[in-house]
C-alpha cells in the first residue's frame, strides 16, 4: 500500500508471555513500551474516578472568571457565550450554556449563546465583533478561541465589555489585557497538564463555580512532614486543593483553630497525590457535588477525543468518565435529552458507548453542523428542553452529516482526479491542492486523507463566500503554525494547533502562496534534523491467525480508551493465507477470512480493487491492523482492520 518502505515486526506473543515476569504479560510490555502510561500507579491505569482529576484553582485566571461570572449573574446582567464552530466548541459552549441554564444561581442573568459559522473566518474576526456589539453583552465569554486576538479583545473592553476567554490554543507573547485568559498553555500556568481541550475547560470552571458556592472554598488544610534525614518537622498548606506557601495566608484572618487538619484517615480507591486526595475530600464533603458533576463529564470527553487530545493523565480520566456517563444517558436516567436523542438516532450499542462512537459517530455529527455552515444546528441540539425537539434535532444534524459525507466524497473524487492529472505535484515536500470547483467546509476533513494518502503534511483549499478557506495538516511532529507564520503575509486570518490549522485567503492571492509555499515547506521542514523520509509501521506485536479471537483483545482491554498518545494495538500478521473475498461497495472495500482464524472476519476499506490485484498475483502475504469490536444490526462482533498488506522482507517492506 501507498508509500510503506519498511514494517518493524513485533516479538511473538509466546516471547512476550515468557520473558515478561507478570500476571498480565502482554499488558505489562504494552504499559512499559508507552511512555504516557509506563509511571501511573496500576490502579489509576485501570480505574478512574473523580479523585484522578486536578484542582481547577491552578488554571491562570479561572477563579477571576468564576468571580466575574458570579457578580454579572447576581446582578442580573447579560451574559454572553460565543463559541468555535467545531466540535470542542459546540461541547465546551453547551455544557457551560447547560449549567448557567439550570443552576439557580444563574437564573436572573440574561444568557445568550451563539456560534460561529463555516462562513465566518476563525476566531474574534471583525463579523464576530459586528454579532457582539449587537447583542452588547455585558460580560463575554469566547470559548476554544482569544487566546491570539489581544487587539479585538481590547476593542472590545474600551466600549465596556468584559471579557472571559477559554481557550487552549498556542499563546503569543502578546495577550489581551483586561481580561480572564483561562488557557492552560500559558507560561505562567502551574496547571499539571497542557494539553487540554476547551470542554475540559469548560468543566472545570462549572467545578469551581460549584466548590466557590461551597463553605469548603478557601479553608485551610495543614500537614506535618517529617525529614527523614534531619528528623525536623514542617508544616505543608493546602487552599483549594492547592499546596500553598506560609506566607500566602493572609493572617488577619486565620486563627489556630481555623485551620483544619490534613485528612490523613480518608482514603481514596485510586492512590492519588495529596493536592489531588485532599481535593477530592473537600468535594466529597459538598452535597451533590459529584452527582452534578457526572453528567458534565460527557461534552468533556466528545470535545477530548474529537479534537485530538493526547489520552493520557486527565484526559485519560475524562475519556473515561464520559463514556460511563453517556452510557447512563443512553439508558435513560439523566437529563441532557439532546445528546440521549442523538445516541438512540446514531443506533450505538446501548450496553456501552466506546470510545470509537465519540471519535467515529457522535462527534463527527456534531462537527457536521459547523462544516455545512449551520453550528447553530447542534447547539439546538444539545440545549433541547423537549424530547420531542430533541427527536426533531437530531434526525435533522444526521441529515446534514450525510450531506457532509456526501460533500467529503465528491471532493475526494476531484482531489484523486487532480493529482492523476498532476502527479508530479506529490514530489512535493508539502501536498498542496486547490480548484475552483472544490467544495467548502471539509476541507480538514481532506486534508487529513491526502496526509494519509501521501505520508506528507497536506493543505486543501477550497472557495468560500467569496474568498477561499484551507487547513493544513501534519504528518509528523512538525508544527504547521510555524509554517503558516511564515506565509502569514498571504492571508486574511490564520490560527489553529500545532498538527492542524486552517486559513483564509483572497482568490486572487493563491498563486502567489502556491509558489511561496514550496520553498518555505522546505526550510520548514529542514529544521527538523531528525525528520525521517522512510515511512515505517511499528507493530506491538506479530501473532500467528489462530491466536486471534476475543481473548486475545481481553489481554489488552483495560489500556483503553485508545487514541493519541495512546494508539491502538498494532499487530502484525505473516505469511496469511486468505479464502471467501466478498467485495464491498461495487470493490471499493473488501471482506475476507484468513486460513487458521476461524470465523473471524478481515477488512480492507478503501484498498478493496488495489487488495483484490494484489491476492490475483500472491498466494500469501503479511497484513498489519487491529483487532476491535464492532456492533451493528442489534449484534456485537469482532473483526481486523487491515492497515498495511504485502510482503515484507524481515523489518522491511516494498513500498
Amino acid at each position: 500500500m501507498h508509500h510503506v518502505t519498511k514494517v518493524h515486526f513485533g516479538p511473538l506473543l509466546s516471547e512476550v508471555r515468557t520473558k515478561v515476569d507478570s500476571k498480565r504479560p502482554l499488558l505489562r510490555y504494552l504499559v512499559d513500551k508507552r511512555e504516557g502510561l509506563r509511571n501511573i500507579h496500576p490502579k489509576e491505569l485501570l480505574s478512574s474516578d473523580f479523585s484522578c482529576l486536578h484542582s481547577p484553582f491552578s488554571l491562570p485566571d479561572l477563579l477571576d472568571a468564576v468571580e466575574l461570572l458570579l457578580q454579572f449573574a447576581r446582578g442580573g446582567k447579560k451574559i454572553l457565550l460565543y463559541g468555535d464552530r467545531d466540535s470542542d466548541g459546540v461541547s465546551s459552549t453547551c455544557l457551560l450554556a447547560f449549567f448557567l441554564k439550570t443552576h439557580p444561581e444563574f437564573s436572573h442573568c440574561h444568557l445568550e449563546v451563539m456560534v460561529s459559522s463555516e462562513s465566518d473566518p476563525y476566531g474574534l474576526c471583525k463579523e464576530a465583533l459586528v454579532k457582539i456589539k449587537k447583542v452588547k453583552p455585558d460580560l463575554l465569554v469566547t470559548l476554544d478561541f482569544g487566546s491570539s486576538q489581544a487587539d479585538e479583545i481590547e476593542e472590545l473592553t474600551g466600549i465596556g465589555i468584559r471579557v472571559i476567554v477559554l481557550d487552549h490554543h498556542e499563546v503569543p507573547v502578546r495577550i489581551p489585557t483586561n481580561c480572564a485568559l483561562v488557557n492552560p498553555r500559558r507560561l505562567d500556568s502551574v496547571y499539571p497538564e497542557k494539553k487540554i481541550c476547551t470542554a475540559v475547560l469548560s468543566f472545570k470552571l462549572v467545578s469551581a463555580i460549584l466548590f466557590r458556592l461551597s463553605e469548603e472554598f478557601g479553608r485551610i488544610y495543614a500537614k506535618t512532614v517529617t525529614d527523614p534525614d534531619s528528623n525536623t518537622k514542617d508544616t505543608i498548606y493546602f487552599q483549594n486543593g492547592l499546596s500553598i506557601h506560609k506566607e500566602s495566608i493572609d493572617n488577619s484572618t486565620i486563627t489556630e483553630n481555623s485551620i483544619l487538619p490534613y485528612p490523613e484517615d480518608f482514603s481514596t480507591n485510586i492512590p492519588v497525590d495529596e493536592e489531588r486526595k485532599l481535593f477530592y475530600y473537600q468535594c466529597s464533603k459538598i452535597p451533590d457535588f459529584f452527582a452534578g458533576l457526572e453528567e458534565e463529564t460527557d461534552l468533556a470527553g466528545i470535545g477530548t477525543i474529537t479534537d485530538m487530545m493526547p489520552l493520557t493523565g486527565e484526559n485519560r480520566h475524562f475519556v473515561k468518565l464520559a463514556l460511563q456517563s453517556l452510557t447512563k444517558l443512553y439508558m435513560g436516567d439523566k437529563k441532557r435529552k439532546g445528546l440521549s436523542e442523538l445516541l438512540k438516532e446514531l443506533k450505538l450499542n446501548p450496553h456501552g458507548i466506546t470510545t470509537k462512537d465519540l471519535g467515529w459517530s457522535i462527534g463527527p455529527v456534531l462537527n457536521s453542523a459547523g462544516r455545512m455552515g449551520k453550528t447553530e444546528e447542534a447547539v439546538s441540539l444539545l440545549l433541547s428542553e423537549t424530547t420531542t425537539e430533541a427527536k426533531t434535532k437530531a434526525k435533522q444534524l444526521l441529515f446534514l452529516n450525510e450531506e457532509r459525507k456526501e460533500r467529503t466524497k465528491r471532493n475526494m473524487d476531484r482531489v484523486e482526479r487532480y493529482f492523476a492529472r498532476k502527479a508530479e505535484r506529490t514530489t512535493n515536500e508539502i501536498v498542496f491542492c486547490y480548484e475552483p470547483d472544490m467544495e467548502p467546509g471539509v476541507s480538514g476533513i481532506v486534508a487529513t486523507r491526502m496526509v494519509d494518502t501521501y505520508k506528507k503534511p497536506a493543505i486543501f483549499l477550497a472557495p468560500d463566500n467569496g474568498d477561499a478557506r484551507g487547513s493544513i495538516r501534519s504528518y509528523g511532529r512538525e508544527n504547521v503554525l510555524e509554517l503558516l507564520e511564515s506565509l502569514s503575509s498571504h492571508f486574511l486570518h490564520f490560527g489553529g494547533h500545532p498538527e492542524a490549522g486552517g486559513f483564509s485567503i483572497k482568490l486572487e492571492n493563491i498563486p502567489a502562496f502556491e509558489s511561496a509555499l514550496y520553498p518555505a515547506a522546505k526550510e520548514w521542514l529542514a529544521k527538523d534534523k531528525e525528520r525521517s523520509t522512510v515511512h515505517s509501521i511499528e507493530t506491538d506485536f506479530t501473532v500467528l491467525t489462530e491466536e486471534m479471537g476475543e481473548k486475545l483483545l481481553k489481554e489488552w482491554k483495560d489500556l483503553e480508551p485508545f487514541g493519541q498518545g495512546n494508539p491502538d494495538i498494532k499487530l502484525a500478521i505473516r505469511n496469511a493465507k486468505a479464502i471467501h473475498l466478498t467485495p464491498l461497495s461495487a470493490g471499493k472495500h473488501v471482506r475476507f477470512h484468513l486460513i487458521g482464524s476461524g470465523s473471524l472476519k478481515y477488512m480492507v476499506w478503501n484498498k478493496g480493487d488495489e487488495f483484490q490485484k494484489f491476492m490475483s498475483e500472491h498466494g500469501s502475504f503479511d497484513l498489519v491492523g487491529s483487532l476491535e469490536e464492532n456492533f451493528y444490526q442489534e449484534r456485537t462482533t469482532l473483526q481486523f482492520i487491515v492497515e498495511w498488506f504485502g510482503i515484507a522482507a524481515e523489518n522491511s517492506a516494498d513500498p
